[in-house]
């Protein structure tokens, strides 16, 4: 096939194919002290005195087994069987730890556990740079620089609580009820 004639898919991991939220809060949950405030750590955000938080988040992305076994997120993997069914190239394009190598290990034995075998991958620190007709993702800070990039480009993005009012002309969000407007602009997408 003509590599300059791929109809090419993006697919991000966390929170898209992988159920990363869920499974962060879980093991969060484990490490809270009895009486310590339930915390959200996507909705809190970075903030300084909550460094603790954080350093549990990090501790808890250095097991490259956590990351293997995250559960798969349906609403990612209904835009997967779609852009299958309509001939896209599939490739997961996903943010690479710049200093956790357990993350890196762990994805990729995600991926090869989770995706058929002619499903490529690339692991950056850039997503904007990668082409693709379209890409899948839930979090607008990636969104934003790709289709900076992308003004014909079309971007699915599972809806969650995190990214919910998050709008552009270019996204569609997808929450598991808008199916068959999520295919008609993949064809939209296929045929530009």
């Amino acid at each position: 096939m003509n590599e300059s004639n791929l109809k090419i898919a993006l697919f991000d991991m966390d929170g898209t194919l992988c159920d990363y939220v869920s499974s962060m809060k879980a093991e969060l949950e484990k490490l809270r002290a009895p009486g310590e405030p339930l915390l959200d750590p996507f909705i809190e955000g970075n903030k300084p005195d909550l460094q603790f938080f954080w350093d549990r988040m990090n501790l808890i992305k250095s097991n490259e087994n956590w990351w293997a076994n995250l559960p798969r997120h349906s609403l990612g993997f209904d835009v997967l069987e779609l852009t299958k069914e309509l001939g896209y190239h599939n490739e997961v394009l996903t943010q690479a730890p710049k200093t956790n190598p357990a993350a890196l290990a762990g994805k990729l034995r995600w991926i090869l556990n989770n995706l058929d075998e002619d499903t490529d991958f690339t692991m950056t620190r850039n997503k904007s740079r990668h082409y693709g007709r379209v890409l899948v993702d839930d979090y607008p800070g990636f969104i934003l620089p790709w289709i900076e990039h992308r003004p014909r480009g079309l971007v699915i993005m599972p809806s969650n609580k995190y990214n919910k009012g998050f709008t552009h002309e270019q996204v569609m969000a997808y929450n598991g009820q808008n199916k068959e407007q999520v295919e008609k602009a993949l064809i939209e997408a296929m045929n530009k």
